[in-house]
């Protein structure tokens, strides 16, 4: 893939998201973009939490799941989600600085594989996610 390409898929990813308002409402924001993997920051604010103030499993699997998709658009693909598996290794508390590396691990025509690790600040890892994605289009026409 050509630098002109990616720089292109980049912008479009980044207007994609901010016109996602789940991806807004959880305030996920995009720190790096390159050909099959992206890197996803969200900080965990009271609202990502549960009753113990730990960040809510379901707030982690839908930054793994964005991460993984958006990994898959930088292959200029739009996916769907198949399949989706996450280890829940370490608790992310309320003030915790996430980043979620999504990489594409298979890029076939029809079905894409990708995985996601999630750090703290501290470079310790909180999850690990695997997903399965049925392609159902291009990003963006080269």
């Amino acid at each position: 893939m050509s630098n002109t390409v990616l720089k292109k898929i980049t912008d479009v990813l980044q207007e994609f998201y901010k016109q996602n308002p789940y991806v807004e409402l959880l305030k996920i924001s995009i720190d790096e973009v390159k050909a099959g993997q992206v890197v996803l920051g969200m900080d965990i604010e009271k609202f990502h939490t549960n009753f113990y103030e730990l960040s809510h499993g379901g707030a982690l699997m839908s930054l793994a799941d964005t991460a993984m998709g958006a990994a898959c658009l930088s292959c200029n693909k739009k996916v769907v989600t198949l399949s989706f598996d996450m280890n829940f290794i370490k608790g992310a508390p309320l003030g915790t600085e996430i980043k979620a590396t999504g990489r594409v691990i298979h890029n076939g025509s029809r079905t894409m594989v990708c995985e996601t690790d999630m750090i703290n600040e501290d470079g310790e890892l909180l999850c690990k996610a695997t997903g399965t994605f049925f392609v159902v289009g291009k990003l963006v026409e080269e």
